[in-house]
């Protein structure tokens, strides 16, 4: 298959065509211009050498010219003219003949004079000066097209292929970095602008889905796992389930799937980065207590005590799913990483708080910690997207998460869902 021209061969390309171009012009030029002035100059010199001799053959002087000049005359006193050269116009004139030659002719009285100068001479320096341009023209080709090919390489080629290979390698790698090296402020410098925006754009595009992916499968494992343990025991205990059982079960089945469309929701709006619309029904003391009864199982297999307690009313209605998750994360990573003592979950004025008696969190990590798949520690299992969700549904919201921890006292981490004495939710703009 034959292979394109690359850009580089099609800028010099088109360089070498308008510099043959100049170059040939210019050559031409030069040899046109050359031509007119000699045949200029050969012309006055013909006429005042005619003249002068018309003058001395009138004074009855003799006659004193080059050996490459003759002159022919109807005076009786020249030799007549040739029957060739009765036509010659008035004035200079160039035929080539049989021997190449100038003529010139004046009419002085009744005699007309013709003085012809041989073109040998002319023509040997005619030739060399066409050599020299010629060779002078071939030169400043070679020179410029030199010249051209270094240009085009590093002026024009090379940034291309700088930014050209800096996006491969970013479009290669997981993580976004910002082109390298000094663009000028042309069109590839523009050109550069745009990939690295778009490189930007692609690369946080790329991170919402795979934190889309992660906290999708981080977080329906609770309601799937409602629908499967309520299906399997109806299938089970089949007509032997009571009338109320049977509607507690379905209940939490029915809820458990609101629970999964509001959750894919959420998580599809924070991939998105777009407005949520979510139903806002539940206070905070609900959500709270619903999450403690639902981990309670969970806390009393692990010998812990987990304890719920109202320091103060939080005011206001919210989503009990957003809450909820970020509740049942914090109170999870509680029980997972505390081995003795307590997990107590408390609500305030502005929200709620989880504290702990595990190990706290080490200054190392307190910083990182809510960034994704990150864990305090390896001891335990766990995907590291809990606190990372926490994080990002508080700050999608306009709330704050804040860690207090003193290692190892155990940790406490506080969500604020109002600021100051406001009672109006952060979230009811959005």
């Amino acid at each position: 298959m034959h292979k394109p021209f690359g850009l580089a061969q099609r800028i010099f390309l088109g360089f070498a065509l308008q510099l043959l171009l100049i170059v040939g012009i210019y050559s031409v030029a030069m040899m046109q211009s050359t031509e007119f002035m000699e045949n200029v100059l050969v012309s006055e010199m013909l006429r005042e050498e005619l003249e002068m001799s018309v003058q001395e053959l009138n004074s009855h002087e003799e006659l004193q010219l080059p050996p490459s000049m003759k002159i022919f005359s109807n005076d009786p006193r020249l030799d007549p003219i040739p029957s060739n050269l009765a036509r010659v116009p008035e004035g200079f004139s160039d035929f080539l003949t049989d021997e190449s030659s100038f003529f010139y002719r004046l009419e002085s009285g009744r005699y007309s004079y013709i003085l012809v100068r041989d073109q040998y001479d002319f023509e040997r320096s005619e030739r060399i000066y066409d050599v020299v341009i010629l060779i002078c023209s071939l030169c400043v080709l070679a020179v410029g097209l030199f010249f051209a090919w270094w240009w085009v390489r590093r002026r024009v080629i090379k940034p291309v292929h700088d930014l050209s290979a800096q996006v491969r390698t970013i479009a290669a790698t997981r993580t976004y970095q910002p082109l390298q090296g000094n663009f000028a402020n042309d069109e590839v410098g523009e050109l550069a602008r745009i990939c690295d925006n778009a490189l930007k754009r692609f690369h946080e595009a790329l991170s919402r889905e795979r934190l889309f992916t992660a906290d999708i499968s981080h977080e329906l494992r609770t309601p799937l796992t409602i629908i499967q343990t309520s299906a399997e025991l109806l299938h089970m205990k089949g007509a032997n389930v009571g009338e109320a059982k049977r509607n507690e079960l379905l209940e939490r089945i029915l809820g458990s799937c609101q629970s999964l469309h509001d959750l894919l929701n959420i998580f599809l709006n924070l991939a998105r980065n777009t407005s949520f619309e979510i139903q806002e029904s539940d206070t905070v003391h609900d959500t709270l207590n619903s999450m403690v009864d639902y981990y309670h199982p969970y806390a009393k297999e692990k010998g812990l005590e987990l304890i719920f307690e109202v320091k103060d009313t939080c005011p206001g209605f919210y989503s009990p799913v957003v809450i909820g998750t970020i509740a049942g994360n914090l109170i999870k990573n509680a029980l997972l990483y505390t081995a003795q003592g307590y997990v107590k979950v408390t609500e305030t004025a502005t929200g709620f708080e989880v504290v702990d008696t595990g190990p706290g969190i080490d200054s190392e990590n307190k910083d990182r910690i809510f960034s994704p798949h990150t864990r305090a520690t390896d001891q335990q299992q766990g995907s590291g997207m809990g606190l990372s969700i926490v994080k990002r549904l508080c700050d999608r919201f306009g709330w704050k998460v804040e860690l207090v921890s003193q290692r190892p006292q155990g940790a406490c981490f506080k969500i604020v869902l109002l600021t100051g004495k406001t009672v109006a939710r952060a979230d009811q703009s959005r």
